[in-house]
Order: C-alpha cells, then sequence, then structure tokens
C-alpha cells in the first residue's frame, strides 16, 4: 500500500511518539482488537496502527464493510446489512473482543449488538464516532456545521444512491488537519464513496446488554466532520469508563498512528 513507508519513517522520527522498545519482547494480549472503519474508508485505514499495536503484542483483524467496491449497489447497503458483516467477521473469535470503532462504525457497532449480542465482546472504543442509542439514528446528534463540512468535497448521487466524492481537495481539507502533503496524498488514494442509505437506518441493541460493555470515547479536537462540540454530546449519552482526546482532525489513523496507537493501548492497560 502506497504510503506505508511515509508511515514507518513518520513513526520512527517522531520524537515522544514511539511505543516499540526493540530491546524488549512482548506477550501477546488475551483481547482481540476488531477495527471498524468509518465511511468513505475501508479496512486498509488501519494498517499503521494494527501494526504498532501488534509490535505491543495485540492481534487484531481489521473488517471490510460491505459498499467499498464502485461495482456494488449502495441502495442494498442498509445498516443491517453492514452491522450483519461485522458480526460475520467476529463470530469464529472466542477470546475477549475489544471493537475500536471509527465515525459512522460506532453506529454499524451499536447495532451490530442487536444482531449478534456475543458474550465475549467486552469493550467498545469509539474513534470520532457517532454512538447512537437505542432507537436513533447514526447521524441525530451532529450539528448543521458538521453536515456542511461533509458536504463541502462531497455530494448526493440521486441516480445512483452514493455519496460521491466530488472535489478531492475540499474532502481532504475538512477530513484531516494536517499540513502534510503526504498525509494528504494518503488520504485521497484511500478515500472510497459511501453509500447514502446506511445513514437512514435506526439503531437497536438491548440496553442491558450494552450498559455491561466497557466503553471508551477518543475525542478529535480539530475535526471538522464530527465536531469535538458533537462529539462530547455522544459520548455523553453512553456512560463511558474514560476518554480521551488528540490533537488530531477526523482521520487520526491516517495522520497520527503512532498516537492513535498509544492512546488504545493506554486504554487497554
Amino acid at each position: 500500500m502506497k504510503g506505508k513507508i511515509f508511515v514507518a519513517i513518520l513513526f520512527i522520527t517522531i520524537s515522544g511518539c514511539s511505543i516499540i522498545n526493540q530491546n524488549k519482547e512482548f506477550s501477546a494480549r488475551e483481547e482481540m482488537l476488531v477495527f471498524v472503519h468509518g465511511a468513505h474508508l475501508t479496512s486498509n485505514s488501519w494498517f499503521s496502527t494494527a501494526k504498532i499495536l501488534k509490535s505491543v503484542g495485540f492481534d487484531s483483524i481489521s473488517v471490510n464493510l460491505p459498499g467499498r467496491n464502485p461495482s456494488d449497489n449502495p441502495n442494498k447497503i442498509t445498516l443491517n446489512l453492514s452491522s450483519q458483516a461485522l458480526c460475520d467477521a467476529i463470530k469464529n473469535i472466542d477470546s475477549p473482543i475489544v471493537l475500536i470503532a471509527h465515525s459512522q462504525g460506532g453506529a454499524i457497532s451499536n447495532n451490530a449488538f442487536s444482531l449478534c449480542p456475543k458474550s465475549n465482546i467486552k469493550s467498545i472504543i469509539y474513534i470520532a464516532a457517532v454512538a447512537p442509542i437505542d432507537g436513533e439514528t447514526p447521524y441525530s446528534l451532529l450539528s448543521k456545521a458538521d453536515e456542511s463540512n461533509y458536504l463541502k468535497g462531497i455530494n448526493y448521487d440521486d441516480d445512483s444512491g452514493w455519496m460521491t466524492i466530488n472535489d478531492k481537495d475540499s474532502f481532504v481539507s475538512v477530513f484531516t488537519n494536517s499540513e502534510s502533503t503526504a498525509i494528504k496524498d494518503t488520504i485521497m488514494r484511500q478515500a472510497v464513496n459511501e453509500p447514502a442509505i446506511i445513514g437512514e437506518g435506526v439503531v437497536h441493541y438491548n440496553s442491558e446488554y450494552f450498559s455491561k460493555l466497557n466503553k471508551f470515547y477518543i475525542h478529535t479536537k480539530f475535526d471538522k466532520i464530527i465536531s469535538i462540540e458533537s462529539q462530547e454530546k455522544i459520548a455523553s449519552k453512553i456512560d463511558l469508563d474514560r476518554s480521551v482526546a488528540l490533537d488530531t482532525g477526523h482521520l487520526p489513523m491516517l495522520s497520527s498512528p503512532a498516537l492513535l496507537a498509544r492512546e488504545i493501548e493506554n486504554i487497554l492497560n
């Protein structure tokens, strides 16, 4: 994947960000991390973060949700279909599961709790995510400013049902606060169109089951897609065990993977 070399160099050279100790051997952790990407991304977005966490003992899988291919029919890719794909990806995992959900992935994860409430799902870490409670739609708590920013580089194609990236420069400018050309290029290469119908779904889950999960939130302070104000409103409704904030935009897994991995490790330790 293009951009790997840059991210690797960035990780090694940024002072204070490295969490790898080459002289230390890390034992495998019991948890299985399950990365759930957000809108306009694929499972590839987690590559660098997962690699760093692997180096300190965390095994993981990155789920590729439906609707990542131009040949898909976006009008068939509902919230329930996406959540079922997540359920299918984790059905054979017997070890304790930690879901790590970014952006729209929070809604897909929460809705999956109604379709596959596995007893070994122990925790969920939301990253700049929507986290609708039972009966809410995915984006019900976002602001008009969030919507306006999102639509700066994206247009709804009524004929096809895709949320189409029609201005990549504007798309990148609101999805990250990074000034790095290399990071912006990586985001532009990874971005895909998104099925619009997912946002129309209604999340359902058993409230008693949800209350027993360990819930964490990683805020992104300079986010223009889900603003910090919207994130705080979302987080206030889900009874968090802990929250932290990163000085990044909406895509820390692409702009600051070492920083993000360190915070995930800190939460799980």
